[in-house]
């Protein structure tokens, strides 16, 4: 596995606890709107990395120590979101970095609580490239633009860690992870390998990133 070809892989860590019935309660007010994405965002963790200071939005203790022994000792503190979209509604095209990063590694953390994994797509330049409907964390390149629709008649909630985390292939303990991930899931690995970008695809970046 090559890890500038990595678009999905699942993880080999336990899944978090389930926090569904809270976040239900939840109402869209108190949430963040994501224009871009067309979707919302419950902060769960604002991290201050010039303080290098972590605030807990929400009390979610066994969210809170699911992340600290499972996530965070191969990233680092990082802002912690649910990223929320409504029923039936789409995600655009989009891509999760700017274009001075895109050359960069881009993997980004997610699990499902809620919804289908299957519903996100990854675009190129021929065909659209589902990935499969699992329920594990993952890890996928959030570079390369993708998009989602949510098919189902209920939010779709995704766990997503956030910046400052930005993985690099010397981090012994989170290529360790990605390796045993790959052996036990290398039936669900998608790489880009063979793929092409959309040919428009910096016309999907965000307008602040266009001049």
């Amino acid at each position: 596995m090559k890890l500038k070809s990595l678009l999905f892989l699942p993880l080999d860590i336990p899944n978090p606890p389930n926090i569904v019935k809270e976040l239900d309660k939840i109402s869209y007010d108190d949430m963040t709107a994501d224009e871009y994405r067309n979707c919302y965002h419950i902060p769960i963790m604002r991290y201050n990395k010039k303080n290098n200071e972590s605030k807990w939005v929400y009390n979610f203790p066994k969210l809170k120590s699911y992340l600290e022994q499972y996530v965070f000792p191969w990233s680092q503190k990082s802002r912690v979101v649910i990223v929320t979209t409504k029923p039936k509604q789409k995600n655009p095209p989009h891509i999760d970095c700017s274009p001075d990063e895109f050359n960069l590694l881009q993997h980004k953390f997610r699990f499902v609580f809620q919804g289908n994994t299957n519903d996100l797509k990854f675009l190129t330049n021929k065909v659209v490239v589902n990935i499969p409907k699992i329920n594990k964390p993952f890890i996928m390149d959030g570079s390369w633009p993708h998009e989602m629709t949510n098919t189902t008649n209920e939010r779709k909630y995704t766990l997503a860690l956030g910046t400052p985390w930005q993985p690099k292939e010397s981090d012994k303990d989170y290529m360790s992870l990605l390796e045993r991930s790959y052996i036990k899931y290398k039936k669900n690995y998608i790489s880009n390998k063979n793929l092409n970008l959309p040919k428009n695809y910096e016309e999907l970046y965000e307008d602040i990133y266009k001049n």
